[in-house]
């Protein structure tokens, strides 16, 4: 089994990103601005290579090193991500997921990277 990667997200919730969270907009009616929200995104499951390119996009060069898994987002190349999708059989999807990471990243989310494998 080759590695598989995914960023897990956290952050204050606010209405401007209720549409980029992982239930619809409606079920987060409710929720007071500044409550803490989760988001898993992308979930790479296409191995190793894709896994390591994916993590080399977060700025992480050790996908291994622990200690590299909480994620700079000023370090976030979104245009080799873009270019690391088109080659994915999910790219459409992690595209979506790329959106969202920007909302997130603009509304003060905290992102850690999480491999598997």
């Amino acid at each position: 089994m080759g590695m598989c990667a995914e960023i897990v997200a956290f952050g204050p919730y606010s209405p401007d990103i209720a549409d980029y969270l992982e239930y619809p907009a409606e079920f987060y009616r409710g929720t007071k601005t500044g409550a803490l929200v989760v988001r898993t995104l992308f979930g790479i499951a296409e191995g190793s290579s894709a896994s390591r390119e994916f993590a080399r996009c977060l700025g992480i060069s050790d996908p291994w090193d622990f200690n590299q898994h909480k994620i700079d987002s000023s370090r976030i190349d979104f245009v080799a991500l873009q270019f690391l999708f088109k080659t994915l059989a999910g790219g459409e999807d992690y595209s979506k997921d790329a959106k969202a990471l920007a909302a997130f990243k603009a509304a003060g989310f905290q992102f850690v990277f999480a491999p598997c494998g």
